[in-house]
């Protein structure tokens, strides 16, 4: 549909018959000389999901949009102060600019959709956006109005080598969590004592991240389709999910695996998500798992189901390790709501930083953490705050390095002692309580001891030169429930067999 303007300052698109497949639907729109804003008026009926994207003529997306079955208000200006969350500034170019709905399925009939676009020569009235769309004036850039994520990865807050605590999945207003930038950023610092966070909205990037005392906020973006999710962690540049003729790549397989690599190809970490959490479990069979680079084994352990959904996870992610696929196993607190909410009443709050990953990373930049992620230097907990150990034939190691001799000709001697330090504040486990740490050895229990904070747990084998082993360690309650986890060592690696998930689904 061509919308050709000239002196109009309304200009408006409405859709009311949708085809029965999820689409991209376009619309053109004239953009005049002297325009400075564009201020866009959303409103529909009946979609359940629903994106709004706009391109200006040089093709790069100036504004993003999930639906919030609302009527919503959105500005794009050349001024960065009166931009909508979402929209990155930047001139208002003459041309063609392309406005792109991204639509599923009516679930009824009578299903719309109408968007009014302000075509703005000033900086017109003072908004009144609602809080889902106010603008971030005073913060870290990221997303520019030339489609690249401006943070520079390299630049550290801290260049100390230790662990690190931090969150690789949250949401805010720009999609459909509950809370501003603002609120989180303060939430995960002040109470939860994170180092670092994530931040992966569904198939939109921040313009920009407000500054937090102790906080690296680093871009991200959650792969959000209807037969799965994954996020990118350090997403550098925006990523389109449909192509041209409207179809929505990340809807079908083939497409979901070129949308991956495109990932890899901007120096992300692509993470699968909640793999068993149905209905946001992954159904992509064919997907090649070496585009992976970790695997979130625990997604926010209060929402219902999330408990069996890891200990299936945790055994998809042994079966990728059996060949050779030597994913990272993070967590993430998936977290959508206000502090004090839960999914269940009076239940345990979701909230950021549960669980928490701990990386072990020379600095706390977001290319140090990215790198840490992808050796495996990790453990993911749920309060306790482990000590870790790792020693083969007396060298040091940490979770995810390799053990082996360089010259594969050695048997090795590994010991592993492992220390529950305290408990993170918020722990719902108390410090004299008894607990199990299992061990496991290529994918299969192998000893299970009683621990407590203070009590050092210690596993040794010796593993066969040239055999393909790995070793890694839980931490459960008496009664069985998971408390923490770490990323396996290895020995003698085999290279990588071609894989796919309905292999290692189970």
């Amino acid at each position: 549909m061509m919308q050709r303007i000239a002196d109009v300052q309304r200009v408006t698109v409405r859709e009311e018959a949708f085809l029965p497949e999820p689409r991209a639907l376009f619309y053109s729109v004239e953009v005049g000389e002297g325009v400075r804003e564009l201020v866009l008026h959303i409103a529909y009926e009946q979609l359940p999901w629903m994106h709004v994207f706009v391109r200006d003529p040089q093709g790069q997306v100036r504004v993003q949009y999930l639906g919030k079955h609302r009527p919503e208000r959105l500005v794009l200006s050349e001024a960065r102060e009166r931009c909508t969350i979402g929209c990155p500034a930047g001139a208002i170019s003459a041309g063609t600019w392309s406005v792109e709905a991204v639509v599923y399925p009516p679930r009824e009939a009578g299903a719309w959709l109408q968007i009014d676009i302000d075509l703005q020569s000033g900086g017109g009235p003072g908004a009144e956006a609602p809080e889902s769309t106010l603008p971030i004036a005073e913060g870290v850039p990221w997303l520019t109005s030339t489609g690249e994520v401006a943070v520079d990865v390299s630049e550290a807050a801290h260049r100390e080598q230790r662990w690190y605590k931090g969150d690789f999945h949250m949401h805010t207003l720009l999609s459909d969590g509950k809370q501003t930038p603002g609120q989180l950023s303060r939430l995960a610092a002040e109470r939860q004592g994170l180092d670092f966070i994530v931040v992966t909205e569904h198939n939109t990037v921040h313009t920009a991240w407000p500054r937090q005392e102790g906080l690296l906020a680093v871009p991200g973006v959650e792969i959000t389709g209807s037969r799965g999710h994954f996020n990118v962690l350090g997403a550098r540049e925006w990523i389109n999910i449909y192509d041209r003729e409207g179809r929505l790549t990340l809807e079908d397989g083939a497409g979901m695996n070129r949308i991956l690599a495109a990932a890899n190809a901007q120096g992300a970490v692509c993470s699968l998500n909640h793999p068993y959490l149905a209905p946001w479990d992954w159904r992509f069979t064919d997907t090649d798992m070496s585009l992976f680079a970790a695997m979130e084994i625990w997604n926010d352990p209060t929402y219902e189901g999330n408990a069996e959904a890891a200990e299936q996870a945790l055994k998809a992610w042994d079966r990728c390790w059996a060949r050779g696929i030597r994913l990272a196993g993070i967590g993430g607190s998936d977290t959508h709501m206000l502090p004090g909410d839960s999914y269940t009443p009076g239940g345990t709050p979701s909230i950021v930083g549960d669980p928490a990953t701990y990386v072990w990373s020379d600095g706390l930049s977001p290319q140090s953490l990215l790198d840490a992620v992808r050796r495996r230097r990790c453990y993911v907990s749920r309060g306790p705050v482990l000590s870790l150990d790792i020693r083969a034939n007396g060298r040091e190691l940490r979770p995810g390095d390799d053990a082996s001799e360089p010259a594969r000709l050695w048997e090795l001697a590994i010991d592993y002692t492992l220390s529950i330090e305290s408990f993170a504040a918020a722990s719902a486990v108390k410090p004299d309580d008894i607990l199990r740490v299992v061990w496991i050895e290529s994918g299969r229990a192998v000893r299970v001891d009683q621990a407590a904070t203070g009590i050092a747990c210690r596993f040794t084998a010796s593993w066969p030169a040239g055999q393909y082993r790995w070793l890694r360690a839980e931490v459960r309650t008496k009664d069985g429930e998971l408390l923490a986890f770490v990323n396996p060592v290895y020995a003698y690696p085999i290279e990588p067999l071609a894989t796919v998930w309905k292999q290692v689904s189970g």
